[in-house]
């Protein structure tokens, strides 16, 4: 009784399925795919391609699905068919690659990306599925060029920054990109999973940036940009305030006095920098003491944190509600690396 009665909810699905409209039939598909309904995805997705089989954001999906579901032989074959159709996109090339790294066919996926980037040569995307690919072979010094070109090309896109500050903090220090790229994350991803793990990253450069003579050799260094030796500058003029150590009160004092340096001395339009800027419109209007808190006050020390929280309920939230509805968002033309 139980099978005729799973044969029997089988053939409502399908006939429920197949009675919809193709637009029906791709917002029933991605509610399943996003409930992880991944059996009934694929009912929908066949009975949608069935009647448009040129869907472009259905085959995307639907490779999507194979993928996770392992399936990458089935989605490999999809795959080159999606992305030989007139409407293939940078996501069709995303799905196809992660089929590829799937099977651990390399050197296809490799190639799939270069073609991808022919087509594509402003996605922050396919740059970032690159660099990952070379990271998966544990050739981070070809995946670090790979997220630099996605930074550049396509500024607004976050997971770049996010590998970028993973690598210059782990495999090849370098705290003044940490710096940068890691707090240009946590703005454009100010709730995601990697948020946390990017203000640790942080407050550690910041230590390590402010202990022994580690702020004056890097000053020192004769590779130092343009961009780099400004910032130096005006980190090294304000740096007295952490002389009794490094906190999130002290790091507030020193980046609010590096801030109204930068802007006094008119570096905000010889090298314009959107973070700053940010920084900028925050002191003003007096939202900045919050947001640097936020940043660092958890990771300094949790109890000051709380304490700074309960003694200070306006400021954080306005701090809140301006992060809430203030999209921040990294321009193009400002790359310095």
């Amino acid at each position: 009784m139980k099978k005729v009665g799973l044969f029997i909810s089988l053939l409502v699905m399908f006939s429920v399925a197949y009675s919809q409209t193709p637009k029906e039939l791709y917002k029933t598909a991605r509610g399943y795919l996003m409930q992880g309904d991944l059996d009934n995805a694929v009912v929908s997705y066949n009975a949608l391609l069935k009647q448009d089989p040129d869907n472009i954001d259905a085959l995307n999906d639907y490779c999507y699905v194979l993928v996770l579901e392992k399936e990458y032989v089935k989605a490999i074959e999809l795959g080159k068919q999606l992305i030989a159709k007139p409407g293939a996109n940078e996501q069709s090339y995303q799905t196809f690659g992660m089929a590829y790294k799937g099977k651990a066919a390399y050197k296809e996926a490799e190639e799939l990306y270069k073609q991808g980037l022919t087509k594509f040569p402003e996605s922050g995307v396919l740059y970032n599925e690159f660099g990952e690919l070379f990271a998966m072979q544990n050739k981070l010094s070809d995946a670090i060029v790979q997220w630099e070109a996605g930074i550049k090309a396509d500024p607004g896109y976050s997971n770049n920054y996010f590998n970028a500050t993973m690598y210059y903090s782990k495999v090849k220090e370098d705290l003044f990109w940490v710096i940068q790229y890691g707090e240009i994350f946590i703005n454009i991803e100010s709730y995601s999973a990697h948020t946390a793990l990017i203000k640790v990253k942080l407050f550690d450069a910041y230590k390590k940036l402010f202990s022994g003579d580690v702020l004056d050799k890097l000053v020192a260094n004769p590779a130092n940009t343009a961009f780099q030796k400004a910032w130096y500058n005006n980190i090294t003029t304000a740096s007295s305030v952490t002389k009794n150590g490094v906190t999130a009160e002290t790091l507030g004092a020193l980046r609010t006095r590096f801030i109204l340096n930068w802007f006094y001395t008119k570096q905000n339009e010889t090298t314009p920098f959107y973070l700053f800027d940010h920084f900028h419109y925050l002191i003003k209007e007096g939202l900045f003491d919050a947001y640097n808190q936020w940043v660092f006050g958890e990771t300094a020390n949790a109890d000051d944190y709380q304490l700074w929280i309960n003694t200070h309920t306006k400021e954080q939230s306005f701090f809140k509600v301006y992060q809430q509805n203030k999209l921040y968002k990294q321009p193009g033309g400002e790359y310095y690396k």
